[in-house]
Parts: C-alpha cells; sequence; structure tokens
C-alpha cells in the first residue's frame, strides 16, 4: 500500500516530547529560520552593526524625542554603555553622562520632554536635551550672566513635608563658569510640600551648603551670586533617599515606578507632571493588597491600566484618579523577570496581551476580552501557557540560569536566553530559535531596543549595537541556518521510504544540505543546489519544473530504504525559502 505524508504549513519549533511523539506538522529543532503563512521557511537576515565602541555592556537602547526651548522637535538615539549615557550613537556619538553602574539595565520614561533612565541602582537621572542631573535636584546652567562666581559647582534641593526637611540624597549636573552667576532650574515635589532649599558645593569642593529657601512648591528658577564665602549651614544626611525603581513608565502624566531593592513591594506614582519619586507619598504596597507579600518583579502599560507582577500575582494599577487602586487578578501566577515582559497586538490566533516568563519558568500571554474595557471588567482576564511547545528541562534550566530580556517586532516575541534568542510569530502561534555566530565570533546579546520600526539588539561583553534582519551575512561570513523534523511514520512494521521532496522558492543562488534518518541510526546524506529560477539537469529528478525566479520549486532525494520511522534535517549557510516537504513510500501507517 502506497502511503504519503506531507507538511506545507508548520506549527513552529516543539521538543516538549520524544521524537516520535511529535507530530508532522511541528518541526522538532530549528535554527536561524522564521515560519510564517507568507514566505513559509526562511532563513533569517544577520543583524548589521550600527555601533561599536570600547567595551560593553549595552545597558540601554531608547530614542528620545522633544520640544527643546526653540520649540523646536528634536529626535536623539540613546544608548547606556558601560555606565556612559551616549546620545546620537548611530550618527555621531557624544558622552553626556558618566558614572552609572554596568551591567544593570535601564528602563526609560518621557515626562515633560525630559528623559528619564533608571536601573534599580542608581538614583534616576533626568536628561532634557542639554543637561544630565539626578532625580529630584535642580538643572545648573551657565548662561554667561556677570557674577561672583567661579569655578566648578554642583547643587542640591530638599523638600519640606510636615515640617520635616527631605533629603534624597540627589545632585545636580556640575557647571563650570568663570566670573559669572549660575541660573538654576528647580522643579516642584508633590503637594505636600511647603518650602525648598538650595545647597551648593563651594569651587571645587564636595561640601553642599545652604544657598536660599524657597518659601514655596511654585518657583521654578533661581539665579545664584552667593559668594563661597557666604554660604550657609552644611546639608543635614540623607533622611529619605530618592527611590531607584528598576522599572519606570509615564501613565496619566505621571512618572510609575517599581522594583526598587530598598522596598521591592511597592508601586510609585508621582503626581500629574511631577517628576520625582517619593518614599512618603505616591506609595503604594501592591503585593501587600493581594497578600501574597513577594517583591515586584515589573510592569507594564496595556490599555487603560498599569499591568504590575510580584513574583506570584499579577495586578491591574488604575492610575487615573488622585490616588492610585490596585486590584488583583485572577491569573494564579506570576512574573520571573520583568525584562521579559512585552505587549503583542491581537490577530485571529493570538488575542493579545501582554507575554512574559512567568514565576513557573514558563512563557505565558496575560490578556483580557480586548472589546471590553479592563479598567471595568476584570472576569475576562486569563492567563494562557505559549510555551508548551518548547517545555523541557533544558529550556527551563535555561531560563532559570540565564540573564532574559525580551521585545517585541514584526510579528515576533524576541526573548534573549543565554546564547540563544527565542522567537514567537503570533502568526503560526510557532517558536523558532536563533543561534547568531560565525566560525570566528559569537556574540553575546543583553538588551533589545526598539524605534522608528527598527529592533536593535546590544551586546553584554563589547560595546557593540546592532540592527537586526538586515544582513545575508553576519561580519562578512555566513550563518547556519537548519531545521530538523520529529521521527514521523513510527509503527512496529517496516516500511519503505521511497522519496522525499523538498519544496522551495528559487530566490537566489543556494546549496542545501540533507541528512535522512531511518531508525534514529542509519543516514543517508546528499544536497541539492540551485541558481536562481535557471533549470539544472544536475537536479535529483527529471520531472523537476522551470519556473520563474521567486517560485516554487522542488528537488526530489531518493531514499529507498526501509525502516519503522523516519527524519530528516536541512542545512544551508546561503539563503533558503523553504516551502514545505512530502515523503513516498509503501507500507502501512499508524
Amino acid at each position: 500500500m502506497a502511503f504519503e505524508i506531507q507538511s506545507f504549513q508548520s506549527k513552529g519549533l516543539r521538543n516538549d516530547k520524544g521524537r516520535k511523539f511529535i507530530p508532522s506538522d511541528y518541526f522538532y529543532n530549528i535554527e536561524n529560520m522564521n515560519y510564517d503563512t507568507v514566505t513559509g521557511c526562511k532563513k533569517i537576515k544577520a543583524p548589521s552593526i550600527s555601533y561599536n565602541s570600547g567595551n560593553g555592556p549595552i545597558d540601554g537602547i531608547t530614542r528620545f524625542r522633544y520640544i527643546n526651548e526653540s520649540s523646536t522637535f528634536v529626535s536623539e538615539d540613546i544608548i547606556v554603555k558601560n555606565g556612559e549615557v551616549i546620545k546620537n550613537f548611530l550618527v555621531t556619538p557624544v558622552v553626556i553622562y558618566q558614572g552609572l553602574t554596568p551591567n544593570k539595565k535601564c528602563t526609560f520614561a518621557i515626562l515633560n520632554d525630559k528623559l528619564f533612565i533608571s536601573n534599580g541602582v542608581d538614583y534616576p537621572l533626568v536628561y532634557d536635551g542639554n543637561y544630565v542631573k539626578q532625580m529630584g535636584s535642580p538643572t545648573a546652567k551657565d548662561l554667561s550672566a556677570p557674577g561672583v562666581l567661579t569655578g566648578t559647582y554642583y547643587y542640591a534641593l530638599t523638600y519640606e513635608i510636615s515640617g520635616v526637611e527631605i533629603i534624597l540624597g540627589t545632585v545636580s549636573n556640575s557647571v563650570t563658569v568663570s566670573s559669572n552667576s549660575v541660573t538654576l532650574s528647580l522643579p516642584v515635589g508633590n503637594s505636600d510640600v511647603s518650602q525648598r532649599k538650595i545647597y551648593r558645593t563651594t569651587a571645587g569642593g564636595s561640601e553642599l551648603k545652604l544657598v536660599a529657601t524657597i518659601a514655596d512648591n511654585v518657583t521654578t528658577s533661581y539665579v545664584d551670586n552667593i559668594a563661597d564665602g557666604s554660604l550657609g549651614a552644611t546639608i543635614p544626611s540623607v533622611n529619605s533617599s530618592c527611590p531607584t525603581p528598576q522599572f519606570i513608565t509615564v501613565k496619566d502624566e505621571k512618572l510609575i515606578g517599581c522594583v526598587n531593592p530598598l522596598r521591592p513591594n511597592y508601586l510609585y506614582v508621582t503626581e500629574a507632571e511631577i517628576e520625582i519619586f517619593f518614599n512618603t507619598s505616591g506609595v503604594y504596597d501592591v503585593s501587600g493588597i493581594g497578600n501574597d507579600n513577594t517583591r515586584l518583579t515589573g510592569l507594564i502599560q496595556d490599555y487603560d491600566q498599569i499591568i504590575v507582577f510580584s513574583e506570584k500575582h499579577i495586578y491591574l494599577a488604575n492610575t487615573s484618579g488622585v490616588t492610585t487602586t490596585i486590584q488583583q487578578t485572577t491569573s494564579n501566577v506570576g512574573c520571573a523577570d520583568g525584562f521579559t515582559i512585552a505587549r503583542i497586538p491581537e490577530n485571529d490566533i493570538v488575542t493579545g496581551g501582554v507575554m512574559f516568563v512567568s514565576n513557573l519558568y514558563d512563557i505565558r500571554i496575560f490578556s483580557g476580552n480586548i472589546a471590553t474595557n479592563l479598567s471595568t471588567s476584570f472576569d475576562n482576564l486569563k492567563t494562557q501557557n505559549y510555551s508548551s511547545p518548547l517545555t523541557n528541562s533544558g529550556f527551563i534550566n535555561s531560563l532559570k540560569i540565564n540573564d532574559l530580556h525580551a521585545a517585541f517586532y514584526d510579528y515576533k516575541y524576541h526573548l534573549i536566553v543565554g546564547d540563544y534568542i527565542y522567537v514567537y510569530d503570533i502568526r503560526i502561534a510557532g517558536w523558532t530559535k536563533y543561534f547568531i555566530k560565525t566560525t570566528s565570533y559569537t556574540p553575546s546579546y543583553w538588551t533589545f531596543g526598539q524605534f522608528d520600526n527598527k529592533l536593535f539588539i546590544g551586546q553584554k561583553n563589547a560595546g557593540i549595537v546592532e540592527h537586526m534582519y538586515q544582513s545575508d551575512t553576519y561580519r562578512g561570513e555566513n550563518i547556519k541556518a537548519y531545521l530538523e523534523i520529529p521521527e514521523i511514520a513510527a509503527t512496529e512494521d517496516f516500511k519503505l521510504f521511497s522519496k522525499l521532496f523538498i519544496y522551495y522558492d528559487k530566490d537566489g543562488d543556494n546549496t542545501v544540505n540533507i541528512n535522512v534518518t531511518i531508525n534514529s541510526v542509519r543516514t543517508k546524506e546528499g544536497s541539492f543546489t540551485y541558481e536562481g529560477a535557471a533549470f539544472s539537469f544536475d537536479d535529483f529528478d527529471e520531472n523537476d519544473f522551470e519556473t520563474n525566479d521567486d517560485e516554487e520549486d522542488y528537488n526530489v532525494f531518493y531514499i529507498n530504504q526501509y525502516g519503522r520511522w523516519i527524519r530528516f534535517r536541512l542545512e544551508t549557510e546561503s539563503q533558503l525559502s523553504f516551502r514545505g516537504w512530502k515523503i513516498l513510500g509503501e507500507g502501512t501507517l499508524p
């Protein structure tokens, strides 16, 4: 009895079971190839280098857009590299700040035409397009106005709340002047602040002394022309250190942050347009509401809610009112790493929502009924497991021991896990994986960033930023790609496997290696080569047909061996657009 087995639409990578128990419409293994409903399974384009200077790591990548003091729209591409903040890194890199702790990934937010940078360890930075300072401190400007100051100075600002002077510990940018005064831009505190005090160093010094008391919470500018010898008392010791959240965002014109090492279960929410986190107000014990009392691990905005993750649960924070309200959801799972959280859109297969690595070390999508406003309906919230095709001990252990980072781009959720990038395509609800390397170079990836419809990836051990999906080669060398099907047609009876048909698009010149394995032990190897759309008499079968470029063609690989089951592997270093396969034989199938 003749039989035919074929697959022309894969469901992606699946290796959670033994090879014989994986259906034929999955790949048991796949590397550096994407499978979607339009192009079939195609070898990925390699990254190209966008920035390469000095040592790494690349701890953050973002774009800062703002209106400057001349009412001009400005766009700057920002990276954080080895403790330095660098603007315009794609064109003419300029270091605008030094001193952040390396190897601490950064998150970013924009409020009031200012960029906020936070890494969970250092005081958050505020960049206005000209100056970089620490959160809550003044901005010091040299406007060349005549005055008595000569030397290098920096400033601090304290806030009085309920009669207590709050010392955050943050300082301004440094300014160097010669016979000038210094103009300060002063941030305002929350509505509980009654007055503020300005402190300054002496020329070249480090001890902060009183310059002036601002007896209100409204004034935003002050001109300092106080001689060093006329400064007042030394600033008191820090009594309420500025929070250092790992994750920050903006919603309802408020800064929102979480994962502060000193208060790991707290969510910080400023008042509208206020640019300072305080420990004494705008603080919400999120995990305490649900009595799970575990540390928070991340946050993201989705629809009109802020989704906050702890180690054991998921919460919704509504920040639209004067007071933030917290609601624990019924999704009885938490998040292992906030840097795995990425928002994904809706399509025919996936309802949309937020994808993340859970505290169970699987990968999930948290979503609600997209037609229902999440702020008024919690009954539709659900958590689905989308990592079952990858669930094996090796993958789970890899999630546990490696640093992770995720981004959603071009229908795909990208997750850095050690040396690999696991990629989930929402068009097929299927997984693939990348391993970018050549004979002479293997990068170690660390962070993603995206803007201008481009996906960038930063390295951990070198000051290198790459633009994903750009080149046929990587650093002038080929990268290897392969796909491997599970063991199919598994029965107790022997069968004759006669032919393997490989369908592909003729897009360029290529050589494809084939390795067929019968009964898990016997192998048969071969290859085929095609050049554009030209017919070749060297093909395996005279029935191969001639096509135009980019149209489908096929090749036949003769097997002619008996066995109980079979699998094959295709491997290439050139471009390949794999459309599907078919195996013909004689015998009885299960």
